[in-house]
């Protein structure tokens, strides 16, 4: 019997992240609370997605008929991104966990990235789409390649801030947008493309579906994570300044002011002085 990868490889994801998330907590053992609870979340939606995959839903026909392809992989991101985004707490705590792990860390996490050769040879054994290995997988497979270039930078301290958000913004645009569309444009439908066999559906399909529903999406996270807090610690110096322009009754105002006394009466005066105060 032949044991598929997917179910280990988000294993090691999820193990990861837990890695990081105690980061944020200097000497102990857990994440703190929030991160705790999140990182509850995110196995529990990782456990739905698997156990759903497993039951065949993601292929069957019900489904199929509307575009899963152009929606299914949001599902888990937005199961992630929703609390992040509904809580300021937890975006503080996960601040800490980044900039507390070190960047040869989330550099060797994705070095699990290939594992996108084991579709490489699926596709030369005629067992996964061939046109979505090309333009998604190899692609995908070349990404995890240059983590052995960055890490040697990275250890070597010639890893600059700018380059390495550069290289996370990459890590997550081969894969979006590129491959929902192309999923759905394989997939048995009024929109499909790709006709060869075997179609999209071997992506949707149980074990391969562990990976495309929840595996690539929580990769793909892990970049937009790094892009974000790399952006935001970016030097003060290239953030633009942004002046709003004084409203045009502030000029006036400050013009009359100083107008000589015999231009105005006094009230007037008092009016204009009071206005150009505010």
């Amino acid at each position: 019997m032949k044991l598929p990868l997917t179910p280990f490889l988000l294993a090691v994801e999820l193990i990861f992240l837990l890695h990081v998330f105690r980061n944020a907590s200097e000497g102990k053992r857990l994440p703190p609370a929030r991160l705790t609870l999140f990182w509850s979340w995110i196995l529990l939606c990782a456990a739905v997605a698997t156990y759903v995959g497993f039951l065949g839903v993601y292929a069957s026909e019900s489904l199929l008929k509307y575009f899963p392809g152009f929606w299914l992989q949001s599902i888990p991101v937005i199961a992630c991104i929703g609390p992040v985004l509904l809580n300021g707490r937890l975006r503080d705590e996960l601040r800490r966990a980044v900039d507390g792990t070190p960047r040869e860390h989330f550099i060797l996490f994705h070095m699990l990235r290939l594992s996108a050769v084991g579709t490489l040879i699926g596709a030369g054994k005629h067992e996964f789409p061939m046109y979505f290995e090309i333009l998604v997988g190899i692609p995908d497979l070349i990404f995890a390649l240059s983590t052995f270039w960055v890490l040697r930078l990275a250890r070597t301290s010639r890893l600059t801030r700018r380059a390495f958000l550069y290289w996370n913004l990459v890590g997550a645009l081969v894969i979006v947008p590129a491959a929902p569309v192309l999923i759905q444009l394989g997939l048995p439908g009024r929109l499909q493309l790709f006709t060869g066999q075997p179609d999209a559906t071997a992506v949707f399909a149980f074990p391969m579906s562990i990976a495309s529903v929840f595996g690539v999406p929580l990769f793909v996270l892990v970049n937009l994570m790094l892009v974000w807090r790399l952006w935001e610690r970016r030097p003060s110096h290239n953030r633009r300044r942004i002046i709003l322009p004084a409203p045009a009754w502030t000029s006036w105002a400050e013009t009359l002011r100083k107008l000589p006394d015999r231009h105005s009466s006094k009230p007037m005066r008092r009016a204009f002085r009071s206005l150009s105060a505010l």
